[in-house]
């Protein structure tokens, strides 16, 4: 376990260095986009985004999951899972082109097929980028997925930038994630020297990969759908620009799990997977990851729901004020969606699919309810909410119902120490907001941040700074 657990913990941090790296690049790239790019062209790209990312679930099994959750016959497995998710994406997308003909003029009030058919082609891109890098994760050989996911984002943003810079407007948005799908996919190929790409089709293996992987089918269209439906309703009833302020304001509300649960889940999937048999183990590694993965993405989480206003008020962009109360209401989506990950990919890891997949039918259906009455009442705001309500229903429901029978973990001391400093960090926030007296801007913005760290610090290693402090220091000593 030790070189396992060493091994894990270094991965983290190569995954966590070339992370930041990457997020930053784009985060500092998607502001000058915003600066330059209409929130029309925002929406109409990101409509086309939900619905071949809506196609993409059909033809996406769960193979990635499945592939790393195997043990024997690797090489067959890996060959045939590129060769099942490379067909099945290119059947997917023949589909919705056909679709998008037949609907020309619907669609075209809503975004351009020129924008589907590019990030169609990205698509497959990724699709060839996934296979490979599921092969390199698998080994733990995360730097060098790293390396290409820095270069892939610097490429792609480079370009984008280069685009807006010119008045190209949607060309710039679409060079941003086809640049970076082309150049991701042919850098996983390079780097993949010791875990080459190979190309085959083994009927005994694709049945297995199809039969272990139907559940996980279920649960990736439920949570493709739960992440994309609420785009496809904002876009149809409330039209490309309020779509293009829920898309930023989304965008930037995930920047905790972006910096927070792609660095972890990377990581935590594939140690599940290894530790799977041995409960006692299994449950200190989630201890660890999901109570760091709620002390780290719900302070920023909050930071940045109530600074917003600053933040908008420092650019100058009058323009994007609208998305604040969006961006406020994916509060709840924004702190518990990292722990969803976590524990679905948990659940996935040890060979319980089923769980996952039926449970993310379960949103996706309540979501298809929820969201139109929602949005139609509330408009992008309710949108938001929704989402938020369908997810405390799903993790609730893993916590209460599922985990318990796989895990020994106390869940009062894994969630009730991060979960109150946050409300009381959150209000000291909002008194500073109250009685400061400071217009929106950089002085109220950098006085709500200080107030917030300095609450939530304080309050987390009063409650459970025992072993908080403990686990940095295991996670030191490992490493």
């Amino acid at each position: 376990m030790t070189g396992l657990a060493q091994q894990a913990v270094r991965g983290t941090m190569a995954v966590f260095a070339a992370n930041t790296v990457s997020r930053l690049v784009s985060f500092l790239g998607g502001l000058y986009l915003m600066e330059k790019v209409a929130a029309p062209d925002f929406g109409a790209v990101a409509y086309a985004a939900s619905l071949l990312a809506i196609a993409d679930s059909f033809a996406n099994w769960g193979f990635a999951q499945a592939a790393t959750h195997r043990q024997e016959r690797v090489e067959e497995t890996f060959s045939t899972f590129l060769v099942l998710r490379v067909g099945m994406l290119c059947a997917a997308l023949g589909v919705l082109a056909i679709g998008g003909g037949l609907f020309r003029d619907e669609l075209s009030r809503r975004t351009h097929l020129g924008v589907l058919f590019a990030l169609g082609a990205a698509a497959v891109c990724d699709a060839v980028a996934d296979v490979q890098a599921t092969r390199l994760v698998r080994s733990m050989r995360f730097g060098r997925v790293m390396i290409a996911d820095v270069v892939s984002v610097t490429v792609a943003m480079s370009a984008a930038v280069a685009a807006a810079a010119l008045g190209w407007g949607i060309v710039a948005l679409l060079f941003s994630r086809c640049y970076y799908s082309g150049v991701r996919a042919v850098s996983l190929v390079c780097l993949g020297v010791v875990e080459p790409i190979r190309i085959g089709f083994h009927r005994h293996d694709a049945a297995w990969l199809l039969r272990y992987g139907l559940p996980l089918w279920l649960g990736s269209l439920a949570t493709t759908w739960v992440l994309n439906y609420d785009d496809l309703v904002v876009g149809h009833l409330c039209g490309k620009t309020v779509l293009g302020h829920y898309d930023r304001a989304y965008s930037l509300g995930l920047l905790p799990l972006a910096f927070v649960t792609g660095v972890l889940t990377r990581v935590s999937f594939p140690l599940y997977a290894r530790l799977q048999g041995d409960r006692a183990r299994l449950s200190e590694a989630f201890r660890i990851v999901s109570g760091a993965t709620l002390r780290l993405a719900g302070p920023m989480a909050v930071g940045l729901a109530l600074a917003i206003p600053d933040f908008l008020a420092v650019m100058r962009w009058e323009r994007w004020q609208p998305m604040t109360p969006i961006f406020r209401w994916l509060l709840i989506y924004a702190i518990l969606r990292p722990l969803m990950d976590d524990a679905g990919g948990l659940l996935t890891a040890i060979g319980r699919p089923k769980v996952t997949g039926h449970t993310l039918v379960a949103e996706a259906l309540a979501l298809s309810i929820l969201c139109p009455i929602f949005t139609k009442v509330w408009g992008a705001e309710g949108a938001a909410a929704s989402v938020g309500l369908v997810v405390i229903g799903g993790l609730g429901t893993w916590y209460v119902v599922f985990l318990p029978r796989m895990l020994d973990v106390s869940y009062l001391r894994l969630l009730v120490p991060p979960l109150v400093s946050l409300v009381l960090a959150g209000a000291a926030g909002m008194a500073v907001h109250a009685y400061s007296g400071l217009a929106a801007g950089l002085p109220c913005g950098a006085a709500k941040l200080a107030s917030i760290a300095a609450v939530y610090i304080g309050f987390i290693l009063l409650l459970d700074g025992r072993q908080t402090l403990s686990d940095l220091r295991s996670l030191r000593d490992r490493a």
